[in-house]
């Protein structure tokens, strides 16, 4: 099983980066838009991989962070769901926009991306809320830490979900303090 991919990025399209091993060997990875913008050819690329074997291909899907590489594969769980819908929802939104819809139910941000439509979110929502593939665990630690301070608090989980989405600190204590000033 491939799980990342390290070389030289030798050709880049908006969703497949050809990259090229110290071994000579060239691989086609399949990325998000956002990935593919993270990129430059002729640079080291590295990528977090995710393969799939089917019996007519053996498909390397490339991301950029896990974050990117679990909402990826949490939404393969979702059935009716392929790779070309996960991949165009890695595109389009950002992990904690994806996060945050899905914890609120707003499917309006799932229906802005290419081939969904109001069925298909209702569908992803219904389906990763109930399964709890989506909580406070695939957010990064230092997001968790600040998200159950704020619920210590008395904040309700899904308004704190929401509000953090939207905070741009990197750090717990800086995101509480971020984080407080929205929900004041």
């Amino acid at each position: 099983m491939i799980v990342g991919i390290e070389g030289v990025l030798t050709r880049l399209e908006p969703n497949l980066a050809i990259v090229k091993l110290n071994s000579g060997l060239s691989y086609g990875v399949i990325v998000s838009l956002n990935c593919s913008a993270s990129l430059t050819v002729g640079e080291k690329a590295s990528l977090i991989i995710t393969q799939i074997i089917r019996d007519d291909a053996h498909l390397l899907y490339g991301f950029k962070d896990k974050d990117e590489q679990n909402m990826f594969q949490v939404l393969l769980k979702v059935s009716g769901v392929g790779a070309s819908t996960a991949m165009a929802v890695c595109s389009t939104l950002k992990y904690s926009e994806f996060v945050s819809s899905v914890v609120n139910g707003d499917t309006k941000v799932l229906t802005t991306v290419p081939g969904i439509g109001l069925k298909t979110a209702r569908k992803i929502i219904a389906e990763l809320s109930d399964a709890k593939l989506i909580s406070s665990e695939s957010v990064e630690s230092y997001k968790s830490d600040a998200i159950l301070a704020l619920e210590s608090l008395g904040f309700k989980r899904d308004r704190v979900l929401k509000i953090i989405s939207e905070c741009t600190a990197t750090n717990t204590a800086d995101l509480i303090k971020e984080a407080l000033k929205k929900l004041a």
